[in-house]
């Protein structure tokens, strides 16, 4: 029996759903504060989490926050009295599931709430002894994967800040994630945070917390991402995005181990292990002055630099069959196989969004599929032709600056298309993409794209 809370301050409406997932089959408890929900949280294991956006003593996204931090694989669905698509995407980003609006309609909710525990999977977990999985995350055989999790098993049981280098939608997150399950910290909280997507006015806030009225709209107290990561692991996403300021900031945290509110004076230890990532070379952000070099030095006592998914090969297939089983449970399709000619596209594609690009790309052609195999016909136009530059590259040796060309004319045109495809929407752009704005921003005055 799956186990729900409703955290919701409107007592009529926390025992009407009560009152309905009881009788559809559902344990469920119910808390009229934040506070009461962090409790509950704390003193028992929910599958799911049901969550008012406005609450009397907090927000959804701080509670967000704090559920995902001592509860990762709990699944928050949060209510809310508009629909915000910016608030929807920062939601999404922070770990919510999905969001669902008000009025409440009572069938609505129960086939959400059943559709994503149907979904749901369990934490890291070993399969066998070169895979790993966490929700459709998988790590392959390839030697050089192989060497990513045996440098990760070194380190983890260590304090050492770890850098994690590696494309979009490689798995930078999961990586760390990994470390933190094989740490001495793993009992304690797993925070992460995409610096790409802090607003330069709250960045403050969001890494150091504040106190009530130390700005305008700061109307209660808060905790920042190293006060909710006291004695477990904080993850910061895209380090290289924080401005110069942060930084400097941020510096003196982790040399120092204590943290200051925004608008408070008295120091608070924090006993925190910082792991970063970035999709950028830091060191040549260094060299151009747009990071610190004692700050990079600092967070980087060990790096981990995470293979592109054209670089071993290998696993191309063994991933795809994979996220077919997945696709095959999402969608509640009974596809069988992958053609041996849809395998030969997929094999010589270089894939250079990654796992993320090949998972979509197996789910949309399961979807079309009309029989019980992936043929080639299933798969996009420019996966099964892609440009002269593309081909070109499979024949060029790596390291070669043919190769570093094509993939450039690759990316942009990659980036042009997406940009087209979101109405010129630049910030629809960048979430289709999954990078976030700045670094598309950047690729665009790189390459010169004229929108």
């Amino acid at each position: 029996m799956s186990k729900i809370l409703i955290i919701d301050d409107d007592t009529f409406i926390c025992e009407i759903l009560k009152k309905q997932l009881t009788s559809n089959g559902y344990k469920v408890e119910t808390a009229f504060s934040g506070k009461s929900g962090m409790e509950a949280i704390k003193n028992s294991q929910f599958d799911l989490v049901l969550c008012d956006f406005r609450l009397p003593d907090t927000d959804g996204m701080e509670l967000l926050q704090k559920i995902k931090a001592i509860a990762q694989s709990t699944i928050v669905i949060i209510i809310t009295a508009y629909a915000d698509i910016r608030q929807a995407v920062k939601l999404m980003k922070m770990g919510a599931e999905d969001y669902i609006t008000k009025p409440l309609q009572q069938e609505e909710i129960i086939a959400l709430i059943r559709q994503k525990l149907a979904k749901e999977k369990p934490a890291i977990r070993k399969t066998q002894d070169h895979i790993y999985t966490d929700g459709d995350f998988i790590m392959g055989k390839s030697d050089n994967m192989r060497s990513v999790i045996n440098l990760s098993r070194r380190v983890a049981p260590t304090n050492m800040s770890v850098l994690i280098q590696g494309e979009t939608g490689t798995g930078k997150e999961y990586i760390a994630r990994f470390i933190h399950q094989h740490s001495k910290r793993h009992s304690h909280p797993f925070v992460a945070l995409d610096c790409g997507a802090i607003p330069k006015d709250l960045a403050n806030s969001e890494l150091f917390g504040h106190i009530k009225g130390s700005f305008t709209g700061a109307v209660r107290d808060k905790e920042g991402v190293f006060q909710q990561a006291n004695g477990g692991t904080l993850f910061l996403d895209e380090i290289g995005n924080l401005s110069y300021d942060i930084q400097v900031r941020l510096l003196r945290v982790l040399q120092e181990r204590t943290v200051s509110r925004v608008g408070e004076n008295k120091a608070q230890k924090v006993d925190v292990r910082i792991i970063t990532a970035t999709n950028d070379d830091l060191l040549d952000e260094v060299n151009q002055s747009n990071f610190r070099e004692d700050l990079y030095h600092r967070v980087n006592e060990f790096k981990i630099n995470l293979p592109a998914l054209r670089e071993r090969k290998e696993d191309i297939l063994f991933f795809a069959k994979y996220f077919l089983t997945a696709s095959n449970e999402e969608l509640e399709l009974q596809i069988e196989r992958i053609s041996s000619d849809a395998e030969l596209v997929l094999q010589k594609y270089p894939w250079y969004g990654n796992l993320r690009e090949l998972k979509n790309v197996i789910k949309r052609a399961a979807l079309l599929s009309p029989g019980n195999e992936i043929t080639k016909d299933c798969l996009p136009r420019d996966i099964v032709y892609p440009s002269d530059s593309e081909v070109n590259s499979e024949t060029v040796e790596i390291g070669e600056s043919k190769l570093k060309d094509a993939s450039s004319e690759f990316e942009r045109q990659l980036i042009l298309r997406t940009i087209e495809e979101a109405g010129f929407n630049k910030s629809k752009a960048a979430r289709l993409l999954k990078i976030d704005r700045k670094t598309l921003y950047n690729k665009i005055k790189q390459y010169g794209i004229e929108i």
